[in-house]
C-alpha cells in the first residue's frame, strides 16, 4: 500500500506529511493553507522544536517507530518503513490554536512529492511533541489532531 509521509509536516507534517500515508484519503474541509499566509507571517522553528526526537506514530492501522531531527528550519523524518522519510524545510505559526505547520518537501523516497507544500497542526507540551498533517500536495490545514485523511505522531525530546 502506498504511503504519503506527512511532516509534514508533517511534517510534516510534516509536518509530518511525507512520503508515506494510506492510499485512500479520508480528509474532510478544513481551514486552507493561505490561513498560513495571513493574517501574521510565518516564521522560523521556535528554539524548543529544535533537537532530535523519538516516537511514535499513532495513525490507526499505521502504528510504530519515528523519529523527527529539527535544525533551524529543516526536519528530517523517518518512520519504521525504509521507505518512509522525507527531508524539507518548514515554517510554524505559533499564533493560531492549534499552532500551525507548512513545509516544502526537498527530498523524499517518493520523488514524485519533493518540491510539494505539506500542512500540519502540532502542540508542545511537557516535553512531548505531537504532530498532525495531510499528505504533501493537500492544501488544507488539520482542524483537529485526530482529523479524518492525517497522520498522527508523538514524539519526546532525545536529551
Amino acid at each position: 500500500m502506498k504511503r504519503i509521509i506527512l511532516f509534514s509536516l508533517s511534517v510534516a507534517a510534516l509536518f509530518v506529511s511525507g512520503c508515506s500515508t494510506p492510499s485512500a484519503s479520508n480528509s474532510v474541509p478544513t481551514p486552507h493553507a493561505a490561513a498560513l499566509e495571513s493574517p501574521a507571517p510565518a516564521k522560523a522553528a521556535p528554539t524548543a522544536l529544535e533537537g532530535s526526537w523519538n516516537g511514535r506514530e499513532t495513525t490507526p492501522g499505521q502504528e510504530g517507530q519515528a523519529s523527527l531531527i529539527i535544525s533551524g528550519q529543516t526536519i528530517e523524518f523517518h518512520g519504521r518503513d525504509v521507505n518512509d522519510w522525507i527531508k524539507a524545510t518548514f515554517t510554524v505559526r505559533d499564533d493560531t490554536d492549534p499552532k500551525q505547520w507548512a513545509g516544502v518537501i526537498t527530498e523524499c523516497a517518493d520523488s514524485e512529492y519533493v518540491g510539494k507544500k505539506s500542512y500540519a497542526i502540532y502542540r508542545l507540551e511537557d516535553g512531548t511533541l505531537t504532530i498532525s498533517g495531510y499528505e504533501p500536495g493537500n492544501s488544507n490545514i488539520p482542524s483537529k489532531f485526530d482529523a479524518d485523511g492525517t497522520r498522527q505522531f508523538v514524539f519526546k525530546h532525545v536529551q
